[in-house]
């Protein structure tokens, strides 16, 4: 069997997304050597989240000296940042066989602004370092074959598969409280505070919620480095008492399942794992119409799909639900989260991955 190199930007990604994988690959008998930033993998590489910084180019050279000292086989990269590192690490006239496992690319099917070009320019450029490529939304699929991005096959899959928590951690009488405590009508994201999750949109659209629904407040579970900027913006808005920030969870599925609305306004997305968990939760979905949603949320159906950035459109959205006018079928929605739960897809990922390092 063959020796793996299975990477990414941090090692909480591999332990959050992959772990299923890894071990099914080595009890076929694949030796897997796992290399990310943080604790619990076989190779720490200090990855630093800014993509041009000169610690990462620095990087380049150490990851070569692995790489060279190792002599993989397979190597498996998932997220942006190793993907490009790890590529561009290895020599022109490779004998290693790379699969790019992308979890979003970071520019549109037709690139807007100079950011989304350099991330398609690099990706052009590193395509003769690439052998095959897995996507999991439409867009990515449709990019990766127009722009030829990599020497071999682009597969399409529906991601790692999400799972939700049977047992909930919150008691019910707990959630109960504090939702009588700050507000009946509870609106919630879930996801790290950035400026690609596009949580400053939903603030900014809270006015005019509150305008028809007095009572709502939004939840914003997670942590990032655009929290205090957030957090002055809330205070800005003089909405402190009706945005509050929770901080990363354990278990986020508890405040989802507490919540009266699920939103996100994202910029983009690879398989947004939050909107299948809050399908899975059997919540009402409102999420921004582009790419990586619009493969998870049919309108009117599983959920409902607003114009990115229109924050007219969502708060039309959000007071047809609350009063009545606009429903979905709950059944219909955690249909949706089945097709795209980890019982359902992991097999089908397994093997996708498989046949590509047999290939």
């Amino acid at each position: 069997m063959s020796k793996v190199l299975y990477a990414a930007g941090t090692a909480e990604h591999i332990k959050n997304f992959h772990l299923p994988y890894i071990e099914r690959l080595r009890k076929e008998g694949h030796e897997v050597v796992t290399m990310a930033k943080g604790d619990g993998v076989d190779i720490e590489v200090p990855f630093v989240k800014k993509m041009f910084s000169i610690k990462n180019l620095f990087l380049v050279l150490k990851v070569r000296k692995i790489m060279i000292r190792e002599g993989f086989d397979t190597v498996i990269l998932n997220t942006t940042l190793a993907a490009f590192i790890i590529r561009l690490a290895l020599p022109r006239k490779k004998t290693t066989k790379v699969i790019n496992f992308v979890h979003g690319y970071m520019f549109e099917p037709e690139p807007v602004g100079l950011k989304e070009k350099i991330f398609l320019f690099c990706e052009k450029l590193l395509s003769s370092k690439t052998d095959h490529i897995i996507v999991m939304n439409s867009d990515d699929y449709f990019i990766a074959k127009r722009y030829r991005l990599c020497l071999g096959e682009v597969r399409m899959t529906r991601g790692m598969g999400a799972k939700i928590s049977d047992k909930p951690q919150i008691l019910a009488e707990s959630v109960f409280d504090l939702k009588q405590g700050i507000g009946k009508y509870v609106l919630c994201f879930v996801g790290e505070l950035s400026e690609l999750k596009n949580q400053k949109m939903l603030i900014s659209a809270m006015p005019g919620i509150k305008a028809h629904i007095p009572n709502a407040v939004l939840w914003l579970v997670g942590d990032g480095k655009e929290r205090r900027r957030l957090e002055l913006y809330v205070r800005e808005l003089n909405l402190s008492d009706s945005v509050l920030f929770m901080g990363k969870q354990n278990n986020p599925c508890d405040l989802i399942r507490a919540c009266d609305i699920y939103l996100s306004a994202s910029k983009k997305e690879g398989m947004p794992f939050n909107i299948i968990e809050a399908l899975g939760c059997k919540k009402t979905v409102i999420a921004s119409s582009v790419k990586g949603h619009k493969d998870i949320i049919e309108h009117g159906k599983s959920g409902f799909l607003f114009k990115k950035d229109n924050v007219g459109q969502l708060v039309d959205l959000i007071k047809l639900i609350y009063c009545g006018e606009l429903t979905i079928d709950k059944g219909e929605a955690f249909s949706r989260y089945k097709d795209f739960s980890f019982d359902t897809v992991f097999d089908k990922t397994y093997n996708t991955v498989k046949e590509l390092i047999e290939a």
